[in-house]
């Protein structure tokens, strides 16, 4: 196999003397910015891309601070309507105030209570402690029903956990009484006693 014959070109030596300096200066254009990839635009990338990252990872802590933020704002209100609720119990020596306010309210819609018997529950910490009112009432339907609705819609926290409804036929009247077994709870709430702390 033979190289085909590749005749090079002679240039005159005043030619060449004029090309060697922009020779030089390409050769020298091409090793700076060579090693301005190397050395400043590649170390940029990463930079770049280090700074993305963390700005990315900023981002993310933000957002989660942010719901976190609103998460605490949220429990702080609830905290705050919950001891207002607690406040707005009774306590316990305005348990009984609340019994006779029941049978006053009784007696002005003409509704009839016997008796009453009380349950109050022990109390765990300083939690609101259950306190029942269990009683019979009898009267006439309008009655009953004027005593109940004004009793649901009390200002105090009320809450009727049994009803049981029964009539009764009087013997000399033809009136119809209903009797009504009533249990109705609420929550008293802990006062700090004098010593407790």
């Amino acid at each position: 196999m033979t190289f085909p014959d590749l005749s090079t070109i002679q240039l005159p030596k005043a030619v060449m003397r004029r090309l060697v300096p922009l020779a030089a200066l390409t050769l020298l254009s091409v090793v700076g910015a060579l090693l301005m990839y190397v050395y400043a635009l590649c170390p940029a990338e990463e930079r770049v891309r280090l700074a993305e990252e963390a700005y990315q990872q900023a981002k993310q802590i933000q957002a989660n601070l942010q719901r976190t933020k609103a998460q605490q704002v949220k429990a702080h209100a609830a905290q705050r309507q919950l001891e207002v609720e607690r406040k707005a119990l009774p306590t316990q020596e305005e348990f009984t105030p609340l019994a006779l306010a029941l049978s006053e309210l009784a007696k002005r819609e003409q509704v009839r209570i016997p008796g009453m018997g009380y349950d109050i529950k022990k109390p765990e910490g300083s939690r609101p402690v259950k306190a029942t009112i269990a009683f019979q009432a009898s009267g006439d339907y309008a009655a009953i029903y004027r005593f109940l609705h004004r009793m649901e819609t009390a200002e105090s926290y009320l809450v009727i956990e049994r009803l049981d409804v029964a009539s009764e036929q009087k013997e000399h009247t033809s009136a119809t009484r209903v009797v009504v077994n009533i249990a109705v709870a609420t929550y008293l709430r802990q006062t700090a006693r004098p010593g407790s702390l």
